[in-house]
């Protein structure tokens, strides 16, 4: 036995020693490569690879130059309009040609690109003289130009096509400098595997077994996660930077507890932990049970943190959703006690007493909510009024302003429109919109500031119509009180009538909670709008009373998927299927579907791959404020005339 140790033992030095071996030559290769690459590879880089970058600024900035002449020509747009852009066209092509002189010289290609380019603009002066007094003749200079362009464009591509063979030429050197690397690579990973495989083999079971100790030593064992006293260490060991500690409990578990039983009961905690745990850590934070129903959260930033707010609402969608467990529906809720450390406690029994505290104020609260840490906790009512004082003042003070968030076609990928999201800038700060929105419904100052969106919304569809000389749609969110108010109707009258606007470029996103007290009147209503002009559209649908005999009855002409379902419909299947068959469910219905809160390619795609009609989110574009808005639809009218 000793002697097969023994022999083992060799062999393990014997295999490292020939990994160090091989480790130490492919180094040395692998730096006598690189040496070589990179003295191949810089002048590619300083010159070669800027000059294809600097055509292709060139190129670009001739059509939009070219782009302008045929619109001046068209009457797309105004004399100040195209002498703006016909002197910023100029203003780029000398920049561009600028940039090109280095890498070019003072040779005959750069010679070229500016005769050609001098040829076109010189044409421009004749073109203005008889744009409006000769047609004929403005055609003529036209043409002339388009044909000097398409010269022009010719060579760019002819320059375009050496860079490339340049730098083909130069990867195929360095492609075959990789090739023996490579090699060499090969013949180490053989080395190394096979070295980590005999070693593995000998300690596998040692560390399996010192793993698992080491794990139940300080985690939970019903559901994984660390336990209390992990907390308590951690806590202790906290460095002196900003932290959340987020102390959270599942509302009236013992309700499952004593209808369904404990082992029930286990069943549950150890679905909602998984979901506890996956949701919080999407954000970065830690998470512990300490007994019972209760967890603790850490998180390292501050509770003032928007990212707090939006990890927190997170974790408490994610609980809200039923959970299925052998054939029984269980709805939970979640109620959570933030505390900063160590402004709110220096040490771990301050901590978790301030942050109980706060728990308990939410739990008295009702449930369901966040409560963060105070020394007066009953202050924060104090607080809440001062800001609804300010929220009554934000009109008349013009601290309110709108984003406007573009919707994309999944068919061609174009813009559609935009959906107006009201923002309240406080003393140059974003007030977030979960912070005032609330306050702005329990208070019915929603009804105002509801108006002022409207008004502000129909202003500026006017102010875009003058400016692109295009329909431009917009939808606004109308809240239930809003539409349930005396006078919506008028109002919206009066606007559409003083504004001039078409009225399908309004599109009102209502939800299904219109309903609740008294339907017909709501139907009615949604009638009188549509009569109008207005489009309608069903907004978070799904999330409510989804009632399809009202649904069936509405005129409406879209439905939005909240973004609780996108969010995880790729990894929740039932998310999945809700979606899908809300998509089917409008389609049916003759109705276009839209999906909102679309954040990665993946959904994107599953969307399209379900025929979903538009999109919404972040992966197309952020909110935007008006002037920015107004660039990107610039930029969607230019990719379209291209």
């Amino acid at each position: 036995m000793k002697n097969i140790i023994s022999s083992s033992r060799r062999l393990i030095y014997i295999l490292l020693l020939l990994v160090i071996v091989a480790s130490v030559t492919l180094s040395v290769f692998m730096e006598r490569t690189a040496h070589n690459i990179r003295r191949n590879e810089t002048p590619l880089l300083n010159s070669t690879i800027p000059q294809m970058r600097y055509l292709g600024d060139f190129e670009s900035a001739l059509l939009r130059y070219q782009l302008a002449m045929d619109k001046r020509f068209t009457d797309s747009i105004t004399p100040d309009r195209f002498e703006f852009l016909e002197s910023m066209g100029r203003s780029e092509l000398d920049a561009t040609l600028a940039q090109l002189r280095p890498s070019l010289g003072d040779g005959p290609e750069l010679d070229a690109l500016r005769d050609g380019y001098q040829r076109i603009v010189k044409l421009t002066p004749e073109f203005e003289r008889n744009v409006g007094a000769n047609p004929a003749a403005a055609r003529a200079v036209l043409i002339q130009m388009n044909d000097d362009v398409k010269q022009l464009r010719l060579r760019i591509d002819g320059l375009q096509q050496n860079v490339e063979d340049a730098i083909y030429d130069n990867g195929t050197m360095a492609n075959r400098a990789i090739g023996w690397i490579t090699g060499l690579v090969h013949v180490f990973d053989v080395l190394a595997l096979v070295t980590c495989l005999f070693m593995l083999y000998h300690v596998r079971a040692r560390v399996r077994v010192e793993n698992e100790l080491s794990h139940q030593a300080r985690h939970d064992p019903l559901t994984g996660l660390a336990h209390r006293r992990s907390f308590e260490a951690r806590l202790a060991s906290l460095p002196a930077v900003p932290h959340v500690v987020v102390l959270g409990t599942i509302d009236r578990f013992s309700r499952i507890i004593g209808g369904f039983g404990h082992a029930f009961g286990d069943r549950v905690m150890i679905g909602l932990a998984e979901r506890i745990r996956s949701a919080a850590e999407r954000s970065g934070g830690e998470v512990f049970r300490l007994d019972g129903a209760n967890f603790a959260i850490l998180f390292r930033m501050e509770c003032s943190d928007l990212a707090l707010a939006e990890a927190l609402s997170t974790l408490r969608d994610e609980v809200r959703n039923p959970y299925d467990c052998e054939g029984h529906e269980i709805y939970t809720t979640l109620s959570l006690g933030a505390v900063s450390y160590p402004q709110h406690g220096a040490n771990p029994d301050v901590l978790l007493r301030n942050a109980d505290a706060a728990l308990q104020a939410a739990r008295k609260a009702g449930g369901d909510r966040l409560e963060v840490y105070s020394q007066q906790l009953n202050a924060e009512a104090g607080e809440r009024l001062d800001l609804e004082s300010l929220l009554r003042h934000a009109v008349e003070r013009e601290e309110l302003e709108l984003h406007y968030q573009p919707q994309q076609a999944l068919s061609d990928g174009g813009l559609i429109g935009f959906e107006a999201l009201v923002r309240w800038r406080r003393q140059g700060k974003l007030i977030s919109p979960a912070d005032f929105i609330p306050l702005a419904e329990e208070s019915g100052l929603i009804v105002s500031i509801g108006n002022w969106v409207l008004e502000e919304t129909c202003r500026q569809i006017s102010v875009w119509q003058a400016e692109t000389g295009q329909r431009v749609v917009v939808a606004v969110n109308i809240s239930p009180r809003q539409f349930a108010a005396p006078g919506f109707l008028a109002h919206l009258e009066d606007l559409l009538a003083t504004t001039h606007i078409d009225p399908s470029c309004l599109e009102l996103e209502i939800t299904e909670s219109v309903m609740v007290e008294d339907a017909e009147s709501a139907i009615a209503l949604l009638h009188r709008l549509r009569a109008l002009g207005l489009k309608l559209a069903i907004d978070d649908f799904g999330t409510g009373y989804s009632s399809l005999a009202y649904l069936s009855r509405f005129p409406i002409h879209k439905l939005k998927i909240d973004q609780s379902f996108v969010r995880n419909m790729h990894s929740v299947k039932e998310q999945s299927a809700i979606v899908q068959a809300t998509i089917s469910l409008g389609h049916s219905l003759g109705l276009t579907v839209i999906a909102e809160g679309v954040e990665s390619e993946t959904q994107r795609a599953l969307l399209s791959n379900w025929r979903c009609d538009e999109i919404q989110g972040y992966y197309y574009s952020r909110p935007l404020p008006a002037a920015s808005a107004l660039n990107f639809l610039e930029g969607s009218l230019q990719l379209q005339a291209a």
